[in-house]
């Protein structure tokens, strides 16, 4: 009885701390670079890198404290981690390939700085959304039920729910339809990754090094 509500209580350690990191941690460290100028102090390197990865270590330490069976990768799922992180490689060079061309212009260590730091904010959500968020969920309710939600919740995250509103706001209705919908689409694959493999260090690769490409396409 004693360890059923220890698990429980540390299940809603888990959603606090969610909440907290998502919403005035986020909030605080500026959830849209497209909406910026580009002389805010987002784009002050290596600032920017090392705040990310600051977050990225909290939230691995309370993983690792609180569920550390997210951070254990068997050698079956290997071959699922190559094939998204390739496909995920494809896609996003495909979709920025212009920018993503121009960016090699730029000095080796800007464009460096760009890259990781778009990785880490990709493996920081899927911490998040498919580590503590979906992870508790799955707990308290039923499995399907706690995808759905992480699903829209990841949709309306500060870190995409403020353009959406800005883009809403300015009359671009088809533009904000459409990024829903490659929300959806992308949160249902790293959801499907998520379940598949029982760990959060597959879709955390994955989503991470599609922000990696999209982040030093459009910043570096």
């Amino acid at each position: 009885m004693n360890a059923e509500k220890s698990h429980r209580t540390t299940l809603w350690c888990c959603l606090v701390i969610f909440l907290l990191m998502e919403i005035p941690v986020r909030l605080l460290v500026q959830p849209d670079p497209w909406l910026l100028n580009p002389d805010h102090w987002y784009f002050t390197q290596p600032l920017r890198f090392l705040l990310e990865l600051g977050l990225i270590a909290v939230l691995l330490l309370v993983i690792r404290q609180a569920l550390p069976q997210l951070l254990v990768l068997e050698r079956k799922h290997l071959a699922l981690l190559v094939l998204g992180s390739a496909g995920s490689i494809v896609l996003f060079g495909f979709l920025e390939f212009d920018q993503l061309k121009a960016s090699f212009n730029v000095a080796a260590p800007r464009w460096l700085l760009w890259f990781l730091t778009g990785f880490c904010i990709g493996v920081g959500q899927e911490l998040l959304y498919r580590g503590l968020l979906f992870t508790s969920l799955a707990r308290l309710m039923p499995v399907k039920l706690a995808a759905l939600s992480t699903t829209v919740l990841f949709i309306v995250a500060p870190l995409h729910s403020v353009r959406l509103v800005e883009l809403s706001s300015n009359g671009h209705i088809t533009t904000v339809l459409l990024l829903i919908a490659v929300y959806f689409a992308a949160s249902s694959f790293f959801q499907w990754l998520r379940e598949r493999t029982g760990n959060v260090i597959v879709p955390g690769v994955v989503h991470g090094l599609g922000n990696a490409i999209t982040w030093v396409a459009v910043f570096s």
